[in-house]
């Protein structure tokens, strides 16, 4: 079985950043040197984890080389707000700068143009997590009262890739939780959440990381996983074959299918060798 690495997923918007922000062409030399206490992080703000890691790789950068990309703030009544651009405002705060590049936005800004700005650069430029990408679309949705399509037009993506990034906030809190800490991958969690039951949904995370499932072999598990059923009144309840199916699949590691009832047959599938041999030693105890 192959571990359940994060699989590569479409970054990025259809346009860059300059055609969604009107910067001046070029914002480099149009930057003002800021201090840096004057700017605060917006409120608007979907990213909510920074890595050290990451930002300690940032900050050692910048101590050598300095500030490369300014960052884009609007003018407020008590100093700047930021639009784009925090990863490399706080890199400089940790980095010990005083002042950074940045260039001001002139013409006024709303609070829903920096939220919708806001995102925006995140999605061009910083990695935000599945989870922290779904509500920061689903906040632009609601707030502005777009409709899916909308959406997608306005971040440069398709419709169905926004569907389905809003489609993992209806996963069972553990699901969330293992998809935003990069337990599981997005397309495990897209899988897993097509389980209708928070209760399925949290016993199909538990197989695919015991197991380390692909998604490609968690998509299979969802599709073979038949839910139990409640037992009838009046009577002990009788296990059909597809719930003994998924019993005797998650006992072995493999699909199974079981024909007929009293009298019958039981299938199990095998595509190498090595799945073979494991699942002779777990039958054979």
């Amino acid at each position: 079985m192959t571990k359940p690495a994060p699989t590569p997923r479409p970054r990025g918007l259809g346009r860059g950043l300059q055609a969604l922000i009107s910067l001046p062409a070029d914002a480099q030399s149009t930057a003002q040197m800021i201090a840096i206490g004057q700017i605060r992080p917006s409120r608007e703000q979907m990213r909510r984890r920074f890595p050290a890691d990451s930002m300690l790789d940032l900050a050692e950068s910048i101590r050598q080389y300095g500030v490369l990309q300014p960052v884009l703030v609007r003018k407020v009544e008590d100093g700047y707000e930021l639009i784009a651009g925090e990863r490399r405002w706080r890199a400089a705060q940790q980095a010990g700068l005083e002042r950074i590049p940045a260039v001001v936005r002139q013409e006024p800004t709303e609070e829903g143009d920096a939220l919708l700005l806001g995102l925006i650069e995140n999605l061009q430029r910083a990695d935000l997590d599945p989870i922290e990408e779904a509500r920061g679309i689903q906040r632009l949705i609601e707030q502005f009262g777009l409709t899916h399509e909308e959406a997608a037009m306005r971040l440069g993506r398709h419709r169905v890739a926004v569907t389905n990034s809003l489609r993992l906030l209806q996963a069972s809190p553990a699901v969330i939780s293992s998809t935003a800490a990069g337990a599981i991958s997005a397309g495990h969690a897209k899988a897993i959440v097509s389980l209708e039951k928070h209760e399925d949904q949290d016993r199909a995370l538990k197989v695919v990381l015991a197991r380390r499932l692909s998604v490609r072999q968690t998509e299979r598990w969802v599709r073979m996983y038949r839910p139990a059923r409640a037992p009838r009144h009046g009577g002990a309840a009788v296990k059909p074959p597809k719930e003994l199916e998924a019993r005797l699949q998650e006992a072995v590691g493999a699909p199974v299918r079981i024909t007929g009832t009293a009298r019958g047959r039981i299938t199990i599938e095998f595509s190498s060798r090595a799945q073979l041999e494991a699942i002779v030693a777990k039958l054979a105890g």
